[in-house]
């Protein structure tokens, strides 16, 4: 019974909240017409009807009500506060019919943000939902990105977050907040001029928690108060920082909060003696130096500048620190811990004189170490030999290798340019597609395909042109599951570049290497642009925010979310006989 009238109170609050969305969707209509504007009174109607009722029936059907008041009272203070604010914006509206004001549509999304919460709280309740969710950490890392958009979306369309006081479009606020959960850096609006400082700071955070993913950040807090993880608490962070001890967890979990935030913390303090040429006030200096640390160490590439870092194309302070963070973000948390180990172990044998074995890098360290210095590299000699002579041209010889490196750095998954992108070189062009699309590591704030996938296909096809019985990467072989799993990435980052390049040429007018540049932009979670994210009609921008949205939750972790349970069945079946080769 119990179960049951929490089901029923959980259907209550997500109609409520459906019905909410519907209501923001139609408040967008303009010009909005008189049957249109009585629509959307009586949805709103029905919303706080519903949400009252929920509220009811649940006081209602509470034991003792005593207890029921003490443990709810936030959120009946909450409820109470809402309905007074609506009350007093409907008498505001019928006076002024039949346009709504800016502040309705602000109490909109307060109703919106607080129905969203009440929903996540009722279906906690729900035992088998529950259940299902946390047992399968794909599903719950897909969800908990998901929660964090809508959130996001809800806050940047506030009228406190942009400077014209009316807040983002629906469609303009998702794309925006999914940019910036998903650590891409495409924008449809300038980042620099469209938002106030609130509205700035609130791009900060959804980057901040999109670099570190909501689930980590809530397990640490857990941690730090020392409060009592489960088992499938355990369950998810396993998933999530792929660590089979569990006895190691927890000091991963710290390790990958105290690295994120020191290398945070002392970007942002070199940045604020850089930056002080171009701050206009010293808590500017403090937002430019915080936003720009933040946003290249997670790899989003949002700039409070509207050419990105073009104006400090020949500035070798900003372009290292931005540059050595970058790198930081992609290499993954596992690597640098790797390398801390390792550096840690080889100054206190040689400098302390410790009688201690020295660590060495494992496989993974070094296949990503290596192949991303080949990228980076390669990168360097082809960007420069393209474009030394047409977008660079007018760049001093040390500017020009300046440059250079700094587009090897961010092309492969971090969105800043030094160098203007909506004149390149065709090969350029076909260049910087192939550094997005393979992207930076796992198990970092990068995306793409991934430097380790590229080591284990690279491997295989080695040790398949040798007719090696194993794969081997590095004297170790290469589990099966661990190259099927690489290819199975592949694939699937192929599928959803061409599929976003096709739906792109449908829905847009612009050449080829635009759709294609576009998508494995967004794909990559690059954040880099030839001009043509800002004229996307509202299809594009839909398709783009898929696009990245996959991206950053992980083409494995989206099939695994999708799956079923496993197939226990011990049943053999005949060869298929295909010819292949």
């Amino acid at each position: 019974m119990r179960q049951r009238r929490s089901a029923r109170s959980a259907h209550l609050i997500i109609g409520a909240l459906v019905l909410g969305v519907v209501s923001l969707l139609l408040e967008q209509v303009t010009p909005q017409p008189q049957w249109l504007f009585v629509v959307v009174q009586v949805v709103d109607f029905l919303v706080l009807g519903l949400t009252l009722l929920e509220a009811g029936l649940a006081f209602v059907s509470a034991p003792v009500k005593r207890n029921y008041l003490r443990f709810n009272l936030a959120s009946l203070a909450f409820l109470v506060v809402f309905a007074l604010l609506f009350a007093w914006n409907k008498a505001l509206v019928f006076q002024a019919i039949p346009q709504p004001t800016g502040g309705y549509q602000s109490v909109l999304i307060i109703r919106n943000v607080f129905l969203l919460l009440k929903v996540f709280t009722r279906l906690r309740r729900l035992s088998e939902f529950v259940t299902a969710v946390v047992t399968h950490p794909a599903q719950t890392v897909a969800l908990s990105f998901l929660l964090v958009i809508v959130v996001g979306t809800l806050l940047l369309m506030m009228p406190f977050t942009t400077t014209d006081g009316d807040g983002l479009p629906l469609v303009d606020a998702l794309f925006t907040a999914t940019s910036a959960v998903c650590v891409t850096g495409l924008i449809v609006v300038d980042t620099a001029t469209a938002f106030t400082v609130w509205g700035q700071i609130v791009i900060l955070l959804l980057i901040q928690i999109g670099g570190l993913g909501i689930m980590v950040l809530s397990l640490f807090a857990l941690v730090m108060v020392r409060q009592s993880v489960t088992v499938e608490s355990h369950m998810l962070l396993s998933y999530m920082l792929n660590e089979s001890r569990i006895t190691e967890l927890s000091r991963s979990l710290k390790r990958i909060i105290v690295i994120t935030f020191a290398a945070e913390a002392a970007g942002a303090t070199l940045l604020f003696v850089l930056f002080r040429p171009v701050a206009e006030s010293f808590g500017h200096r403090v937002l430019l130096s915080v936003f720009h640390a933040v946003s290249a160490f997670c790899n989003a590439g949002f700039a409070l500048f509207s050419t990105s870092l073009e104006q400090f194309h020949d500035n070798l302070g900003i372009n290292l620190v931005i540059s050595a963070l970058i790198i930081g973000g992609g290499l993954s948390f596992g690597v640098l811990t790797n390398l801390f180990q390792v550096l840690r172990s080889r100054f206190a044998v040689r400098v302390l004189r410790r009688q201690e074995r020295v660590a060495r890098l494992n496989v993974n360290s070094r296949a990503v170490l290596i192949v991303t210095g080949v990228l980076l590299l390669g990168a360097f000699f082809g960007f420069y030999a393209l474009e030394h002579g047409r977008s660079m041209a007018e760049f001093s010889l040390g500017a020009q290798y300046l440059a250079a490196f700094f587009q090897s750095v961010t092309l492969r998954t971090a969105g800043f340019n030094t160098v203007a992108l909506n004149d390149l070189a065709v090969a350029t062009y076909v260049l910087m597609i192939v550094l997005m699309f393979i992207g930076g590591a796992s198990g970092s704030t990068a995306g793409g395909l991934k430097v380790n996938n590229v080591a284990v296909i690279a491997a295989f096809l080695e040790s398949t042109r040798r007719k090696r019985s194993q794969t081997l990467l590095f004297n170790h072989s290469v589990s099966d599951h661990q190259i099927t799993a690489a290819f199975s990435v592949l694939l699937f980052g192929l599928l959803s570049v061409f599929g976003g390049t096709f739906l792109l040429a449908i829905t847009e007018d612009a050449t080829l290497a635009e759709y294609l540049f576009e998508t494995v932009s967004a794909f990559a979670t690059v954040g880099l642009s030839t001009g043509l994210t800002p004229r996307l009609s509202v299809a594009g921008r839909l398709v783009v925010t898929v696009l990245m949205f996959i991206g950053r939750v992980g083409p494995l972790t989206l099939l695994a979310a999708s799956s079923g349970p496993r197939d226990s069945r011990r049943v053999r079946y005949p060869s298929a006989g295909i010819a292949v080769g």
